[in-house]
Parts: C-alpha cells; structure tokens; sequence
C-alpha cells in the first residue's frame, strides 16, 4: 500500500515514542563512555586538572620576600602546570591571618599557599587553643626557597659586627625591627637575648620593605630580616650586613660572616613553601610538585632566581613533609622546656 504525500507528513508529525526513547539511552551510554574516558589518568577522575585559574594565598603583603618568591616561580610554573595562577594577599597577624584562610580553603586543588616555616610552625605551639590550624591541616607540596636570617644596620652606623651590637645593646636599648611575634626572627632574639645577656626594644613591622624604610630613616637601630630582602640595599651600599643565619656564608654576600662566625651559636633559616589544604587528592598534589620541580630545573627561571638572589632549595611532598614534622617536634620540645 502507497502512502500519499500527506500522508507521510500526517505520520512524521506523530511522535514516535520508542524512537525518542531510544536516542535518549544511547545518548547516555556514549556521554558515560566519554566520561570515563577523559577521567583515566587524571586526578579524581574529575576531568583534566587544572581547567581553571588556581588561586595561591600569601600570607604577607605584595612587593616582600615571600609575594616576590611566590609570583616569580608561580610566573615559570605556569607552562608545566598548563593553567594560570592568581595570587592573593591575605597579610596580618605575622602570616597567622592568611595560613589560617589556606588551612580552612576547599580541598579541590584550586586554592594553594605559601607557607613559612619556622613562622607558620611557631604560631599554634605558642597559642594552640586560639590558633586555628596546625601542620596536620595542610598537604605539604614543596619547599622553594630557603633564606638565612641577617642582622642589618644603617650604612653610616657605628656598629660594624655583632661583637659590636651586643656591646651597644648592654649600654643602651636599641631599637630593633622585626616580623612581629612568632616568626623567626622573634624566635632568633629571644635566644640571642639569652645568650648575650642583652634585651632589645622590639618593634613589629608587617613586611620587610616598611622595616628597611625605617632603618634609612633612622627610625631604629637595627633590623633582622630575611638576608635575601635586602641585596639591592647591600650591593648599593645602603646598608651594613653585620652577619647572616646560614652555617656557610653566601655567595650572594661572600664579606659577610655567620652568626657562628661572630660568636652567637645559632643558625637562622626562613623557608618558602607552597602547600594546600588538607585533603587535596595525593594525585593532585603530586601534579603540582612535579611542576615545580620541572620549574625549578628550568634554565630561564635558575637565571631569573639569580637575578632575584632566591635561595633555591627544592624539598618533594615526602621530603619536606619529613623536615617539617621533625622540626616542628623539635619546636615543640624547646618551648615546653623554656616557652618564649
């Protein structure tokens, strides 16, 4: 039997049910096939990792040691890593403010941050019922940079070294810039302080950059800081380094001695980090430390880290998780003994 032409339309217009149902199953079988495809070999199975910016926390202000560290690296990280990266400022409370955002950020991979041990380390085993993280809070990446301290005065200071500071300090209170309580500067002159018999007038700075600005302007005596913070200043002659917190001296300042050196039996090392939440998968965190580790054998940014006078000093996920336990345990065993 032939259909007329209208009769063709008069069916087309009916709609075929078993038909619809059927596209609608295949549909479903296909975008599950493809689904499963593109999660092999990817974190969670999620999709590709990165597909979108990911947001690094600073826990101190733009232009200073750690934001200079974050964004130069982060620059050079962003080909292996395939995505951008958007550094955000969150300073106060001497790194407290923006360690505590990183601990409580979601754990998807999209929100890293610096950290800074010791300072990051210090905080909850000097006020651990109102701090609210602690080291178990984070998924530890890498470790980027290790800088020694360094005590700093005004070039036209009559103080030459540390023999001559601590003299001057038993005479009068002088002066002294620091990161605030907490950090490792803090922790570095109270043991000084011990040692030499002496006690500074410590005031806090948020940042470096004010710190140094207060020194040329004779507004203290004496600064200590991150030696890697004040190059330009050394190399111009603005300032005097009176000695650093590394048990070698450094390239960077081949005159300058060591604590050590200058009779105070200490070593002073502040480390740059990147780290997430706890809870980030191990594939993504493993993603990410591949990156940076790829970053920092990459020879464009070694000579760029140079020009910045960056103290590389690259520690993987297991590494770094390992220093970082032992030397908060270590920490914890001094401030029971004598709490600072």
């Amino acid at each position: 039997m032939l259909l007329s032409k209208r009769g063709i339309l008069k069916i087309m217009k009916k709609p075929n049910y078993f038909f619809l149902m059927l596209m609608f199953i295949v549909s479903i079988v296909i975008a599950g096939c493809s689904e499963e495809a593109e999660g092999q070999d990817k974190p969670e199975g999620k999709g590709k990792y990165p597909d979108k910016p990911i947001e690094v926390i600073v826990a101190f202000n733009a232009g200073g040691g750690t934001d200079v560290a974050a964004r130069t690296i982060l620059n050079y990280a962003e080909k292996y890593v395939g995505s951008s990266f958007a550094v955000i400022n969150k300073p106060g409370a001497a790194g407290e403010i923006g360690f505590t955002s990183l601990a409580g950020a979601p754990d998807n991979g999209y929100t890293i941050g610096m950290i800074n041990p010791p300072t990051t380390l210090l905080h909850p085993i000097q006020r651990p019922n109102e701090v609210k993280y602690n080291l178990d809070d984070f998924s530890l990446i890498a470790n980027i940079v290790s800088d020694p301290g360094a005590f700093v005065v005004n070039a036209d200071s009559q103080i030459n070294s540390l023999e001559d500071l601590f003299e001057e300090a038993k005479k009068r209170k002088l002066n002294m810039a620091y990161g605030g309580p907490g950090t490792s500067e803090a922790l570095t002159l109270r043991r000084a302080e011990e040692m030499k018999d002496v006690e500074f007038n410590k005031i806090p700075f948020e940042g470096t950059s004010p710190a140094v600005a207060a020194l040329m302007g004779g507004h203290v005596d004496v600064l200590i800081t991150n030696a890697s913070e004040v190059i330009s200043q050394y190399e111009d002659k603005k300032i005097k380094v009176l000695a650093v917190g590394s048990e070698e001296k450094m390239d960077l300042m081949p005159d300058v001695p060591t604590y050590k050196e200058e009779g105070l039996d200490l070593t002073q090392i502040s480390m740059r980090g990147i780290a997430a939440p706890k809870g980030v998968s191990k594939e993504q965190v493993e993603f990410l430390a591949d990156a940076l580790k790829k970053t920092m054998e990459d020879e464009e940014f070694i000579k760029k880290a140079t020009e910045m006078a960056l103290p590389l000093d690259y520690m993987g996920p297991e590494e770094y998780k390992e220093f970082l336990e032992n030397y908060n345990d270590e920490l914890v065993e001094e401030f029971e003994r004598n709490p600072w």
